[in-house]
C-alpha cells in the first residue's frame, strides 16, 4: 500500500494527531455508547481540563457549532406542506433523492430515475428536518459534555421533545413513506437508510441523559419510542426487505437497528446480527481483491464503496462492545473488510484511475475514508495505517478515538 498522507478539509480544519493526548482518565464517564469512545471521551475532557492545547480548536469550534443551534428552532415532520398518505404530518416522509420529473410527460409523472443526481424536491419533505435534529442534538450533547455548560443540554432536550414527545409535533416510529417516488409509489423499504443516523442519535440521547436535562418520564418516552421503532424495524415488511437486501442498504439497516438495539440494552440482538454479518455481508459483498462489486454499479462508485465500507466499521465497532469481531474474517474468497479498506486507499490521489464512474464528491469521499483509516489504525494495531493518519479533522476527534 503506497503512502500517502490523507488531509481532510472538514469543520473545524486543525492539523491533529489522536495519538498525543495523555489518556489517563481522571474520571469516568458512568455509561456504554454504542458508537461514541467513551474512554477517548473522558480523556480528552480531562486533557482540555488541565491545559491541553492539541484539541483546544476543535473545542472551541464545538462550542460555536452549539452556540448557533442554540439561537435557531426546533425541527419537526409536522412542518412540511404535504400530508402523507396515512393521513397525518406526524409521518415521517421522503423523496427518492436520485428521481426526477419525466420532461416528456405534461405533468413530470412518473418520476424517472437519473442515478447519483440529487433531486433539490426532496428537500421540501422531512429528511433535512431529520439531518438538522441529529446533527444538532449531536453537537449540543457534546457541548455539553466537555463544557458542563447547561444551556447546551437543554436545547438538546427541547429538541428530542418536539421530535419524540410533544403528541402536535413527533415523529410515528415508522418510516413507511419513506424515499416515495411520485407517480410510482408512496413509500418504499429502501427509504430505512434514511434512519441510518439514528445510531449517532442514541449515543448523544444516551449521553444526555446523564445531564438532568431530561425527567425521567421523559427519558423513559424516548427508549419507549425507539423501542417501538426498532419493534418496526425488524417486524415490518419494509424493515424484513432492507435487511435482506444486497447491496449498502443491508450493512446501514445493521448500523440502525445494531444502534438502537445496544441504547436499549438488546446486546443479545446485537450479537446476534453482527454475528451474522459475515455470511449475510461480507461473503455476498466483498470480493478476494476487498472491491465491492454491488457498489461498483453506481454512478459515484468510490464513494458508495467508501460509504458501504463504514457502515460495516460501524457495525463491527459495536459488536466489538458485546465480544464479536468481524474485522478479522476472511471470506471463501479471501475478501476481508481490511482488504476492502486497502482497495479503496489505493485509489487516495489517483481520481483519473479510478475504473469505474466517479460523476462528483471525489474530494469529500477521500476525506471520509480518511476516518476510516483512523479507525483501522487502532482496530489493526497497523503502522502502515498511522502513517497515514496525517489528517486534518472536525470534532469528531473529541468523541472518536481511532488512532491509539
Amino acid at each position: 500500500m503506497k503512502k500517502q498522507i490523507l488531509k481532510l478539509v472538514v469543520i473545524p480544519l486543525i492539523l491533529f494527531s489522536a495519538c498525543a493526548i495523555n489518556q489517563a482518565a481522571e474520571t469516568e464517564l458512568p455509561l456504554q455508547l454504542g458508537g461514541w469512545d467513551t474512554d477517548w471521551m473522558t480523556a480528552v475532557k480531562n486533557d482540555l481540563t488541565n491545559g491541553g492545547k492539541d484539541l483546544l480548536p476543535a473545542y472551541n469550534q464545538l462550542l460555536l457549532n452549539a452556540d448557533e443551534i442554540l439561537e435557531g428552532g426546533v425541527y419537526s415532520v409536522t412542518f412540511k406542506k404535504m400530508v402523507p398518505p396515512g393521513g397525518t404530518k406526524n409521518d415521517y416522509m421522503s423523496m427518492g433523492p436520485y428521481w426526477w420529473p419525466d420532461p416528456e410527460k405534461p405533468n413530470g409523472l412518473p418520476y424517472i430515475r437519473r442515478d447519483g443526481e440529487v433531486n433539490p424536491e426532496r428537500d421540501s419533505l422531512d429528511s433535512p428536518q431529520l439531518r438538522k435534529m441529529i446533527d444538532s442534538v449531536r453537537s449540543l450533547s457534546l457541548g455539553w459534555f466537555f463544557s458542563e455548560q447547561p444551556q447546551y443540554a437543554e436545547k438538546a432536550a427541547q429538541l428530542l421533545r418536539v421530535w419524540f414527545l410533544d403528541p402536535e409535533t413527533l415523529m410515528n416510529p415508522h418510516l413507511n413513506y419513506g424515499q416515495a417516488i411520485p407517480g410510482i409509489t408512496d413509500g418504499r423499504f429502501i427509504g430505512i437508510i434514511d434512519g441510518r443516523s439514528f445510531a449517532v442519535l442514541v449515543d448523544a440521547i444516551a449521553l444526555l441523559e446523564t445531564s438532568g436535562a431530561l425527567t425521567e418520564e421523559e427519558r423513559t418516552g424516548i427508549r419507549k419510542w425507539f423501542e417501538e421503532y426498532l419493534r418496526w424495524l425488524t417486524e415490518s415488511e419494509f424493515g424484513k426487505e432492507e435487511d435482506k437486501y444486497r447491496n449498502n442498504h443491508s450493512v446501514a439497516y445493521d448500523v440502525q437497528a445494531c444502534g438502537i438495539a445496544y441504547f436499549l440494552g438488546k446486546d443479545d440482538y446485537v450479537k446476534t446480527k453482527v454475528g451474522e454479518m459475515p455470511s449475510r455481508r461480507i461473503d455476498p459483498m466483498i470480493e478476494e481483491d476487498g472491491s465491492q462489486p454491488h457498489e461498483l454499479i453506481r454512478t459515484r462508485a468510490f464513494s458508495y464503496s467508501v460509504s458501504n465500507l463504514r457502515n460495516f466499521f460501524d457495525a463491527g465497532s459495536i459488536g466489538l462492545k458485546v465480544g464479536v469481531d468481524i474485522f478479522r474474517y476472511e471470506n471463501t474468497k479471501n475478501g476481508s473488510l481490511q482488504k476492502a479498506l486497502d482497495y479503496l486507499i489505493a485509489y487516495v490521489g489517483r481520481e483519473h484511475d479510478w475504473p469505474y464512474e466517479q460523476i462528483s464528491d471525489w474530494q469529500s469521499t477521500e476525506d471520509n475514508l480518511g476516518l476510516l483509516i483512523r479507525k483501522a489504525a487502532y482496530i489493526y494495531k497497523s503502522e502502515e495505517y498511522n502513517d497515514l493518519c496525517e489528517l486534518r479533522v472536525e470534532f469528531k476527534l473529541l468523541y472518536t478515538n481511532d488512532c491509539q
